[in-house]
């Protein structure tokens, strides 16, 4: 896609402007392509803290096929490359690229497969934009080229489609295009290994039970929410356990990593607290995603303020635990008047565990206003009893 010199420099110069404004400029500048200029703007704001090293560069073009709310954030592309290596590999879904311009760090030779002409083409002239000369486009059904191909590859990565025929999102990897259920054995016979990302939303025992050999999964979230879900499927070892990795990548550029393995979660037991101590801690979304509920508890030695709760208590403060810590200040009824007397401004940022009301029946009910430096969880406690914590946030 070539972009005149023209639009180009409006674009520049309209860098900050309303996308939306931009339409009624048209008749102002009737030498710019002002859908597109319109289009490239909306993406690159959008991009300038996504893929800040694709807003920096000018000549980067963003397909207008794909919204990049679809795409991998620069962040997560790169911790995806960290965790491989090697001498080739190949994506058969390409789309917008963002994750083959960070595995081409870490691959000598990158196959980039993609069956639209139109992002194919924009792709090709992005990786060579960014320097990326290791990346060869193949515009055509990466499953048939693959199958007549003779190469064979270190890695296969895949990121299925999740929206069907009709445009509407779907989860199961059965329901995604391509359905990798049934083409496991194309992919064994083509490269020592396999990463597939899938959806957040995906429930991983049953994807475990249908993809064969996972040896690991990584559940990647992006400062606190659950964007992905990695499975790794090494054809070269055996499978014994499935090690998952609960990954949040945070605002300030550190990463937490909790690991666990998924049989011993489902084997061992976990300690119910009989009171309730200094210290209340919630699993981020990663940790809560990848169903580490006994696994945290154990680790860390911590107590679950109910079976259901997936909240815990400690007497120690733990800086190094995955998720939000926070003092407790008091064990109030769920009341207005109880907690008005504990919180004079019904103000707090309120979190429901467990509980059988919502945020807003629950607000709506106590009058309570959202912010503030309070929080409020209302939860079902060891002894069944349903309270509001009140809690002052330590990290």
């Amino acid at each position: 896609m070539i972009i005149d010199s023209l639009t180009k420099q409006f674009i520049q110069n309209h860098e900050d402007v309303n996308p939306n404004e931009i339409a009624l400029k048209a008749q102002k500048f009737p030498e710019v392509d002002i859908k597109v200029a319109a289009h490239q703007i909306a993406s690159r704001q959008k991009a300038k803290k996504k893929l800040p090293t694709w807003f920096e560069n000018k000549e980067v073009v963003f397909p207008e096929r794909v919204p990049l709310e679809q795409s991998s954030s620069e962040r997560a592309a790169k911790f995806k490359a960290s965790l491989v290596n090697g001498k080739s590999m190949i994506d058969l879904t390409g789309g917008m690229g963002v994750d083959d311009w960070a595995f081409s760090f870490v691959f000598d030779q990158l196959v980039y497969a993609e069956r639209q002409d139109y992002l194919a083409s924009v792709s090709a002239q992005n990786f060579k934009t960014l320097g990326r000369n290791n990346i060869e486009v193949i515009n055509g059904d990466s499953l048939e080229w693959l199958g007549q191909s003779e190469q064979q590859f270190d890695m296969i990565y895949v990121d299925p489609a999740r929206r069907d025929e009709h445009n509407k999102k779907v989860v199961m990897i059965s329901d995604c295009e391509p359905n990798l259920i049934d083409h496991q054995d194309l992919l064994q016979e083509k490269a020592k290994s396999v990463l597939i990302k899938l959806s957040p939303m995906l429930d991983i025992k049953q994807s475990l039970r249908q993809l064969n050999n996972v040896s690991k999964v990584w559940v990647i979230a992006v400062e606190g929410e659950c964007k992905e879900i990695l499975f790794y499927i090494d054809h070269q070892i055996e499978k014994k356990n499935t090690q998952i990795e609960c990954v949040d990548l945070k605002s300030n550029n550190t990463e937490s990593i909790f690991s666990f393995i998924l049989e011993d979660e489902e084997y061992t037991g976990v300690e119910l607290a009989s009171e309730l101590y200094d210290y209340l801690y919630e699993p981020n979304a990663a940790v809560m995603k990848g169903g580490a509920f006994k696994s945290v508890a154990n680790q860390f030695g911590l107590k679950k303020v109910h079976l259901n709760s997936h909240l815990y208590t400690s007497d120690k403060l733990i800086e190094t635990f995955p998720g939000r810590a926070f003092k407790i200040k008091a064990s109030i009824q769920v009341q207005k008047k109880a907690l008005q007397k504990n919180l004079p401004s019904l103000k707090a940022n309120l979190s429901v565990r467990n509980f059988p009301q919502t945020v807003d029946q629950l607000k709506k009910k106590l009058k309570l206003k959202d912010g503030g430096d309070q929080y409020l969880f209302a939860t079902t406690l060891f002894n069944n009893d349903k309270v509001l914590l009140k809690c002052e946030k330590i990290s």
